[in-house]
């Protein structure tokens, strides 16, 4: 039965010698020229492969012994059961975080195995790439353990084994037997894959890396029995699954700016092995690509900042280059060295190593020949739900959009109506990032919930209602009410908490007014008490300190402070907090697994009935460091003065803000 199951129907096909991808040697030795720094540094670090060192995500290196045991974790001391992949509860194992084993177990240091043998024509790389393999196949049967757990781990890994063969095809070591275990391990891959699909409610970006390991695979390693049917189905389920996932405007769906340079990631990896291959690319998918560049560019203006919302777990669809994570630069890379994008090639000083693998001499010259784009100004990005206020270098963002993608929403926050904010290239307001999926429980809700969150906490109770660490059971609903970019105005609502026994409805105004800084006007109606806090988390650059009892001075090491000014029509209390346990406050995480303290500020109040609060963020506080803010309450509609300017705020009205002076 496990033969029939997990052996190729039919006999493999005799090995070629020619590569078919863009691990070459002529690439090899192009890198030198591109970036010959880089070059180095994939051969030491390959050197440090070869030892066992090992480090992902936040946590710190380790050297593993040989030969590796794939299903232990050294940082938890755990070995994973060799069971049935689906019978095993990786959610709920306190003492392990299955983030890293799996990791571990998508063998995207064999590449850059490859690309060493590449570069210095040293054997030992290339062995150690197939000793690899064919350990790790040796532990790891078909179904069995975490590295089979779903068939997104499989497409992964799939993509790692598949570019690795191809590469080391003129590998003398890489004998006939050799080659047959490998081809086998492929097709067992392909197999999991097809029996195992992330669909439904989970066909995020899982389906996306699924769908590129199918095609990588039927591409690249065409000696794979079933590759010419396979190549045709992961196509057209790509384009499809393209056209769900990257929205009209070209934010991604799932509401989280890292997955969305992810699912590029793999994008641009499957059009590169069509290109390579002399296959054409469908218009779906370059359409894809080029919505997405268009969105990115809109997204970081001239010095800004990587916008940060969602998730993010600091993965690779591959990894070529040695770069740790991926950034906003190396997808813009490709997107320039592909599409001639003017945008991305904003984005990007200089040709990236992992373009140049990609795309070679023909990506180099079409990114030399584009030109820069000009910088974004304001903007509203309404598929994803986001508008940009710009002025004087400072940039505003107000999520305005839906929770996350499907049902599960796995990867968005809480975050409705949050803004964050950047001041000459520096983050001052800013998202908390992700924390931690599985290793610390208690980060995961804590980091997507509202109270991490540039927005208004209501009860203590999270905007949308979770069913889950990947789930949310209720959405946030988020309607824009009025947006005016020239005047540099927004204004929109949502129903989060309308579902409370006694509900509360909020709305929120945000006015860019240039030197005086950015005006945040919170409206939230009641009918009983409620206890309210509006939260400005900050970069952990930042030193909070209250100067007034509603004036707080947020001081980075240089350049400009940023000064926070409250008011409200209620009693309320300036809160500063800065690595609080219990309640978990304070906090910020630069990348996943890793947090540092940071000051949250807020603004508190339990009252009854109607409450406004207007927040005044001033990024240049020390040219104003006492800078006058007052509100006029009134039945139907309210007055803000800020400086020498006054604003009549009427929610029902059109249009809902009026600068009366």
């Amino acid at each position: 039965m496990w033969r029939h199951l997990w052996m190729p129907p039919a006999e493999v096909a005799a090995l070629c010698r020619t590569s078919f991808g863009f691990l070459t040697a002529e690439r090899a030795i192009g890198l030198e020229d591109v970036d010959p720094g880089e070059a180095r540094r994939v051969v030491e670090e390959a050197d440090g492969v070869l030892l066992g060192r090992v480090k992902f995500f936040g946590y710190p290196p380790v050297l593993l012994e040989e030969p590796i045991d794939y299903s232990y974790d050294p940082h938890a001391g755990v070995r994973w059961p060799s069971r049935h992949a689906k019978r095993i509860d990786y959610r709920h194992l306190a003492e392990a975080d299955a983030k890293w084993i799996w990791e571990l177990n998508r063998l995207q240091n064999l590449p850059l195995l490859a690309q060493a043998w590449l570069l210095s024509g040293d054997d030992r790389y290339a062995d150690a790439a197939l000793n690899r393999v064919e350990r790790w196949a040796g532990q790891s049967a078909p179904g069995r353990g975490i590295a089979w757990s779903n068939g997104y781990e499989a497409g992964l890994r799939a993509i790692s084994l598949a570019v690795t063969f191809d590469a080391l095809r003129r590998f003398e070591g890489m004998d006939e037997g050799r080659a047959q275990r490998l081809l086998t391990v492929l097709w067992q891959h392909t197999r999991w894959i097809e029996r195992d699909p992330s669909t439904h409610s989970s066909a995020n970006n899982h389906r996306i890396g699924e769908l590129v390991g199918l095609l990588v695979v039927s591409l690249l390693v065409p000696e794979v029995p079933g590759s010419e049917s396979r190549r045709r189905r992961a196509i057209v389920e790509l384009e499809n699954e393209l056209g769900r996932q990257i929205l009209p405007d070209g934010t991604g769906a799932e509401q989280a700016f890292y997955y969305h340079l992810y699912v590029l990631d793999l994008t641009l990896l499957a059009v590169a092995a069509l290109d390579v291959t002399g296959q054409s690319v469908p218009d779906g998918i370059l359409d894809a690509l080029r919505r997405s560049a268009d969105a990115i560019s809109t997204q970081v203006g001239e010095g800004e900042p990587a916008p940060r919302y969602g998730d993010e777990d600091d993965g690779r669809g591959i990894r070529l280059d040695t770069s740790e994570r991926i950034g906003v630069q190396d997808v813009a890379s490709s997107l320039a060295a592909r599409l001639g994008h003017p945008g991305a090639r904003r984005l990007a000083p200089s040709l990236r190593a992992n373009t140049w693998w990609l795309f070679g001499e023909s990506g180099r010259e079409r990114f030399v020949a584009t030109k820069p784009g000009e910088p974004p100004g304001s903007a509203i990005l309404p598929d994803g739900g986001l508008v940009l206020l710009r002025r004087h270098r400072t940039r505003a963002s107000i999520d305005i959009g839906p929770l996350g993608y499907l049902s599960l929403a796995a990867h968005g926050h809480a975050d409705a109506l949050a803004v964050t904010l950047a001041h000459r290239g520096r983050d001052l307001v800013t998202d908390p990032g992700t924390g931690s999926y599985f290793r610390r429980p208690d980060l995961r809700p804590a980091f997507r919930g509202t109270g991490f969150h540039a927005t208004v906490l209501v009860d203590d109770e999270d905007q949308a209602e979770s069913g889950g660490a990947f789930l949310w059971t209720r959405h946030t609903r988020v309607r824009l009410l009025h947006a005016d970019l020239r005047d540099g105005v927004v204004v929109a609502s949502h129903d989060g908490y309308e579902r409370l026994v006694d509900p509360v409805h909020h709305r929120r105004a945000v006015v860019i007014l240039g030197q005086d800084g950015i005006l945040v006007w919170d409206q939230l109606d009641a009918i009983a008490e409620h206890k309210y806090s509006v939260r400005w988390p900050l970069h952990p650059d930042l030193r909070a300190e209250a100067i007034a009892k509603d004036l707080v001075s947020a001081h980075p090491e240089s350049g400009p402070c940023l000064l926070l000014r409250f008011v409200a029509s209620q009693p309320g209390k300036l809160r500063l907090t800065y690595a609080s346990e219990n309640p978990l406050e304070g906090w910020w995480s630069p990348r996943f697994e890793s947090v540092v303290p940071a000051w949250l500020v807020s603004w508190d109040a339990t009252c009854v009935g109607r409450l406004e609060v207007a927040s005044l963020l001033v990024p240049e506080g020390a040219a104003s460091p006492h800078p006058h803010l007052r509100l006029q309450t009134q039945e139907h509609a309210s007055v803000v003065e800020v400086g020498k300017s006054k604003l009549r705020l009427e929610f029902s009205a059109t249009p809902p803000i009026k600068r009366l002076t």
